[in-house]
């Protein structure tokens, strides 16, 4: 892999460009290409350092575009803000913050202009990530989490904690678990946001394994949530205060919570 490897970087980003084309069909060596290609952009543009590297970036959103990823994380912040202020609150309020599932920073590294005085912390199962996050993002603290709780954050932790795309991927004894966990590391009154894929569906909740075998962990897949399964099975954690079809992104539905 090493002398490939060699080979692709000694080619001009344009030739890597066409290459990419016939080899889609073999899904790994199509994504490594691609993976290799977006870094070598990044070092072309002076991003190199700035930004996560492109596989990280890929793990979260199946992009590796740099371009995509700094939209995005932006829009998620913006949004979170509407969000709250539909509530009446504003992150301003808010005097300790965590992003749950906070990846590699898509989102985090936009929030802190958005709530300057706040404390910052962030938490995910990818060690990578939050090896990355720990030695870039300087503002805020990060912690790995385990896959099952509990997690380091002692009980009424936290007054704001927002959950993007986390409760689009978990079955349903992990949501479950995990709700019950934010429970407990919220502040009494504490607001939650998180995001979930809207359905319109008797069955009310969907979980389709449909990741590529051993990229994620089989309780880690695509999920799906009716509204109305969302205001009587999360009403038993949080009280549920408002549902926006859409909200995050225009992608997926923002569900804002309190706890009691």
């Amino acid at each position: 892999m090493s002398l490939l490897l060699k080979l692709w970087h000694s080619l001009p980003l344009e030739s890597r460009a066409v290459i990419l084309k016939p080899v889609q069909r073999n899904v790994r060596v199509y994504r490594w290409l691609m993976l290799r290609h977006a870094d070598a952009i990044d070092q072309a543009d002076g991003t190199d350092g700035c930004l996560p590297p492109a596989e990280m970036r890929y793990r979260v959103s199946s992009s590796p575009h740099a371009d995509e990823f700094v939209r995005v994380g932006k829009a998620c912040a913006t949004d979170i803000q509407s969000a709250l202020q539909r509530i009446g609150r504003d992150l301003k309020s808010f005097t300790r913050i965590l992003d749950f599932g906070c990846g590699c920073g898509r989102t985090l590294v936009h929030m802190k202009s958005l709530a300057p005085d706040a404390q910052f912390e962030g938490t995910d199962i990818d060690a990578k990530a939050i090896e990355w996050c720990q030695t870039n993002l300087t503002f805020a603290t990060f912690s790995l989490s385990k896959e099952r709780p509990p997690i380091d954050y002692v009980a009424n932790s936290f007054d704001f904690i927002y959950v993007i795309s986390v409760f689009t991927h978990l079955d349903e004894e992990y949501q479950f678990i995990w709700l019950e966990e934010l429970r407990r590391i919220a502040r009494p009154g504490a607001i939650l946001l998180l995001t979930v894929h809207g359905i319109d569906d008797n069955r009310g909740f969907v979980f389709e394994r449909t990741y590529e075998k051993g990229l994620f962990p089989a309780w880690y897949q695509v999920t799906h949530h009716s509204k109305e399964y969302i205001y009587s099975t999360f009403d038993k954690y949080f009280e549920v205060l408002d549902y926006l079809p859409r909200g995050m992104n225009a992608h997926q539905d923002v569900v804002m919570l309190q706890k009691r």
